[in-house]
């Protein structure tokens, strides 16, 4: 059996979907049932993107000071 690689998504990748998926929510012929797995999907993508910038904060957190932390402005 072949295993199945698990990519990271990119925040652009998270953002595209999210765009891709509020494209198909304005569509006029989208049934109720679909506007609720449309919108289930979009807030799992979300939750990625969100995951991934609270990552990437933490990751430049903890390079930008010689031997320190400094937080980013707006972030407490």
């Amino acid at each position: 059996m072949a295993e199945k690689e698990t990519k990271e998504t990119t925040i652009e990748e998270s953002f595209q979907a999210l765009d891709e998926i509020i494209t198909k929510m304005e569509s006029s012929d989208v049934t109720l049932d679909e506007s609720f797995a449309l919108y289930k999907s979009g807030m799992e993508e979300l939750q990625k993107a969100n995951s991934k910038i609270e990552q990437t904060k933490k990751a430049v957190m903890a390079i930008s000071k010689d031997g320190g932390f400094e937080v980013f402005e707006g972030v407490e």
